[in-house]
């Protein structure tokens, strides 16, 4: 049996910041840099989701980069890779999108809940924020995911 993978862009998010934040602001708190930084262009990222009602909580590491495409248009973009976080979770993550992420490897010396596998590993393949300054601030969050499957015999 042969599995296709059907990628779906979402852009679930758009928010239009028209109050006293600035568009630097805006990035630095997007962009925290309290990560391993593995070079000036690229940090190693852990993000927790909270937990729904009756699921246990999330949490992915991701490599991101921050680049300035324009005077007034920055993008954030994150990447999972196959981290070795001593989760009991034998799972292997290849990313079907960006194939060159599948090259990283490190080990995390990661935090007890982790280690215990009270959190549920996630993996992004491609994630980030669009961020455009026009007399407001635009911020589109995009994310595509592969989770989508359809079974071809």
């Amino acid at each position: 049996m042969l599995k296709k993978f059907i990628f779906k862009l979402m852009i679930p998010i758009i928010y239009q910041l028209t109050n006293n934040i600035k568009y630097n602001e805006i990035i630095n708190m997007l962009w925290n840099t309290d990560y391993a930084i593995f070079s000036i262009l690229t940090l190693l990222k852990m993000q927790r989701y909270k937990k729904k009602s009756g699921h246990r909580e999330k949490y992915f590491y991701a490599l991101a980069t921050k680049v300035e495409i324009s005077k007034d248009r920055t993008i954030i973009v994150m990447v999972s890779a196959d981290i070795n976080d001593h989760n009991p979770s034998n799972k292997e993550y290849k990313n079907a999108i960006i194939k060159n992420a599948n090259s990283f490897k490190t080990d995390i010396d990661s935090e007890d809940d982790i280690k215990q596998e009270k959190l549920k590993k996630a993996f992004v393949n491609i994630t980030g924020y669009l961020i455009q300054k026009y007399r407001c601030v635009n911020i589109t969050y995009i994310k595509f995911v592969s989770d989508i499957q359809i079974l071809i015999t």
